[in-house]
């Protein structure tokens, strides 16, 4: 099944797993923990976790309702009378039906429903998945995430809740619960407008529910519904206009609400996810001949992306057979969480990936991956090729931030130089979002697998180039994987061109 038709019941399952744990995980030390959001190769995990999950659970109904028909025939056996029980024990018959009954047949009814040898083994089973639930962490990013989506890529809730994002249609829906949680979350953020949106929309899901589970399993009301989403109006509004909010709600959820603040400007960051910068003018695309002396026999297809900073896209630098042997055989478990680093990000470190270097051992792979980022360089890239393979996962993003330290604010991290250059290898294509977007200068270039992006962080003094700020765009469809090396600046001493 595509990615994208298994991403609303990934956020589902990661909702529900979450609802029925009830509890926090402890979350133990970073490099150990379960996790799931930050990665789609984690998230494909669970959802193997769930199939099995419910394999159990099925073969676990199976057997209770062998039980019940059991017990059915049971009751069907006994002939019950329309008489008084005074009426009835003057049979002798049915005096000794009865006392025999209550004495042999109850204990063993009695046991037979208290046994479980028929579904232990699936009972332990569940038990064992349960205990790979997502933790806490991981159901607040995937609430993250989907703010995220929503907000930055501008989209409508209705739309997100019926599986329609921007140009693409999913095959499947969020549920009651789904629009609960994202509503609840985001009115703990003082998102009003949205949380109201989102409990229209679940108390219209409720209304429409046949088996009544949302009710029965997680106890939202329509009341209570109602009630939340006049609050959440209320935040922003005033009192006064209460008619108009019961008038809201009486209306479609889909139905975009009125601002009752104005509507905020949105930040350059959303303005480049959303694919909306200008269009870069005289920039050229080319075969590149001149870089190293193999160029000459096998040159590579170049697209300059800006000249400040200095960016190239370079295409169909990696192959197929290449982009598997570093991503497919990953698991979870050789993958440690991807941190901002809080020299270079404003804020404090946060999770955004799951990662895993790829150091290099000399052999073919290694030799043809080094000599191919130095044909594209023409600098000094290291005897090994040293990449960090990373996989992004629901609507994961990294914010803007420099790949430079700014060697004048952090002298001690000087010895070797600052990042001067960095290589970025997209290994995957990506239906929507996942771009990388260069908010001072304008640029947004969509990943596009088997292509290359490399660019200089410093200028030709080797002071850092604020333009080269970046950022990652929230992913929303599809499955990112990246190859990233940035080299540091002293040892490009006698190598790197001045360029104009």
């Amino acid at each position: 099944m595509l990615m994208k038709e298994v991403l609303f019941k990934i956020i589902h399952l990661i909702f529900i797993f979450y609802s029925v744990s009830g509890e926090e995980q402890d979350e133990g030390e970073r490099e150990n923990e379960l996790t799931y959001t930050t990665s789609i190769r984690a998230l494909a995990e669970l959802r193997d976790i769930e199939n099995s999950y419910m394999k159990h659970l099925s073969n676990y109904v199976n057997s209770l309702q062998k039980k019940v028909k059991f017990l059915k025939k049971y009751l069907e056996s006994l002939t019950r009378e329309n008489i008084d029980s005074e009426k009835y024990v003057k049979n002798p018959l049915n005096i000794f039906g009865l006392v025999r009954r209550s004495h042999e047949d109850w204990p063993k009814i009695n046991a037979y429903i208290r046994s479980n040898d028929s579904f232990k083994d699936d009972l332990n089973e569940m038990h064992n998945y349960f205990n790979r639930t997502p933790n806490s962490q991981d159901m607040e990013e995937a609430l993250w995430g989907m703010h995220r989506i929503e907000s930055i890529y501008d989209l409508q809730a209705w739309d997100m809740a019926n599986g329609v994002i921007s140009t693409h249609k999913l095959p499947s829906q969020m549920s009651a619960t789904d629009c609960l949680a994202v509503a609840n979350f985001m009115y703990n953020q003082s998102e009003f407008r949205r949380a109201a949106q989102w409990y229209r929309i679940a108390l219209h899901f409720i209304q429409k529910e046949k088996n009544g589970m949302a009710a029965e399993f997680y106890g939202p009301k329509r009341e209570d519904l109602k009630k939340m989403f006049v609050i959440s109006r209320l935040q922003e509004g005033s009192i006064d206009d209460l008619p108009s909010y019961l008038d809201e709600l009486s209306q479609k959820p889909d139905i975009p609400l009125t601002y009752l603040k104005p509507k905020p400007l949105p930040t350059p960051l959303q303005i480049g996810c959303r694919g909306e910068y200008p269009n870069q003018s005289r920039l050229v695309c080319r075969y590149n001949t001149t870089t190293t002396p193999f160029m000459r026999i096998a040159p590579l297809k170049e697209e300059e992306i800006s000249k400040d900073p200095l960016i190239w896209l370079y295409h169909d630098v990696l192959f197929d057979s290449e982009m598997a042997l570093l991503t497919k055989n990953l698991t979870r478990e050789e993958m440690i969480q991807g941190y901002t680093n809080n020299q270079t990000t404003p804020d404090k470190g946060y999770r955004i990936f799951q990662v895993k270097v790829y150091e290099g051992d000399g052999g073919k792979l290694d030799r043809t991956l080094v000599n191919r980022m130095t044909d594209i360089s023409g600098l000094d890239v290291g005897n090994h090729t040293y990449l960090a393979r990373a996989n992004y996962g629901l609507g994961t993003h990294f914010q803007e931030h420099s790949d430079y330290v700014d060697l004048r604010e952090n002298p001690d991290l000087g010895s070797e130089g600052d990042r001067l250059f960095t290589f970025l290898f997209y290994a995957s294509d990506v239906e929507m979002g996942g771009a990388t977007i260069f908010p001072a200068a304008n640029i947004s270039i969509k990943p596009k697998k088997g292509s290359a992006l490399f660019w200089y962080n410093l200028h030709n003094d080797w002071e850092p180039n604020p333009l080269s700020r970046h950022a990652v765009c929230p992913m929303v469809l599809g499955n990112r994987w990246i190859l990233n090396k940035s080299m540091l600046s002293h040892r490009q001493i006698f190598l790197k061109l001045c360029y104009k």
